[in-house]
């Protein structure tokens, strides 16, 4: 009986060690997993079409990245040894990513569609200028792809008390989405029920109509038949005049440049490569005599010159013909006197 106590004392504490490692394993889990969230002190945005959210520690090192919707996760499944990288090098790589599968071959109006980066409601800068080195690092990326697509940043102070994005700010992304500086818009309530912006306005006597999203800042063409919103829009406010702001036309001024550079620097590069071809195949003399050759126009002074200089001509060849003439004359004289010399002889 107390052999059989013993065993089944034996037994019931090996099963409560195995029960307490259990649970003290389940317990870690959870614990590890809220640590490295607590590292987290931000989150940009980036939406092209894709939408790919960036998680960041107070380093400004990539934490964590997660596609939002179907493209996004598209983009995202493929992409590996992102984390302890910083942000900018990380949205720069996932800009190249987005152009490789294509998402930018799709415009608006006829213009690449924009990046927008938006910093999520309570992120923490890392630095004063953080998100504006996140943009720099897309807009290289956008350089480097040879596409014309702008960089647009939403900051916290961009977005209303609900985290979305204020109405203003999204006048400014619809415009600068459509390469235009400055519109009339009509103004009126926004519920966004549905998290969409619905703008009319005018510019250069065309007249548009465009949504924009108010979560991530997308600019959509408007969806008349399918948001009811824009049944109500003959009661809209008269049109309000709206200039976009000098900070986003610096930005996208500093885009145009560096578009206009890199166009530059291909022309220059294909400059050279037809200078190395000639070069390479041996009629670099030629193509030099060829392009050696300048016409240089004659001066009237020029040309009074070479007149006198043919009348001179001229003038010289009428002596010699004078002369011509006086010598067969004197001949011909000198025959007649012979003959009378001869008859004298005669007689």
């Amino acid at each position: 009986m107390k052999k059989m106590n013993w065993k089944k004392s034996l037994t019931l504490t090996v099963s409560a060690a195995l029960m307490l490692s259990l649970l003290a394993g389940c317990a870690v889990q959870p614990t590890e997993q809220a640590s490295a969230e607590s590292n987290a002190v931000g989150t940009v945005l980036l939406s092209v079409n894709p939408e790919i959210e960036v998680e960041y520690d107070k380093s400004g090192l990539v934490l964590e990245i997660e596609g939002l919707n179907e493209d996004g996760k598209t983009v995202v499944k493929d992409v590996k040894d992102y984390q302890g990288k910083d942000c900018r090098t990380v949205v720069s790589e996932l800009v190249r990513d987005i152009y490789d599968d294509g998402y930018f071959e799709g415009t608006v109006d006829g213009h690449a569609k924009n990046i927008v980066l938006k910093l999520k409601e309570g992120s923490v800068y890392v630095s004063d200028e953080f998100l504006q080195d996140v943009a720099d690092g897309a807009r290289e990326a956008v350089q480097k792809c040879g596409i014309g697509a702008k960089t647009m940043t939403v900051s916290e102070g961009d977005l209303d008390d609900s985290g979305r994005i204020g109405q203003n700010k999204a006048k400014e992304l619809v415009l600068a989405q459509l390469g235009l500086e400055s519109a009339s818009f009509r103004d009126h309530e926004y519920e966004l029920d549905d998290g969409v912006y619905e703008f009319e306005f005018t510019a250069g006597g065309v007249e548009y109509e465009y949504e924009v999203d108010a979560r991530t800042g997308k600019v959509l063409e408007a969806d008349i038949d399918g948001n009811d919103d824009w049944d109500d829009r003959d009661d809209w406010n008269d049109q309000v005049e709206f200039d976009l702001p000098d900070d986003d036309r610096d930005d996208i001024e500093d885009d145009n440049d560096r578009n206009d550079n890199d166009d530059q620097n291909d022309i220059d590069d294909s400059d050279d490569r037809n200078e190395d071809n000639d070069d390479a195949d041996g009629r670099d003399d030629s193509d030099d005599d060829k392009k050696s050759v300048i016409s240089v126009p004659v001066s009237d002074d020029d040309d009074h010159e070479d007149d006198d200089q043919d009348d001179n001509q001229h003038d010289d060849d009428a002596d010699d013909m004078d002369d011509l003439a006086d010598a067969h004359d004197n001949d011909d004289q000198n025959d007649v006197d012979d003959l009378d010399d001869d008859d004298d002889q005669d007689d």
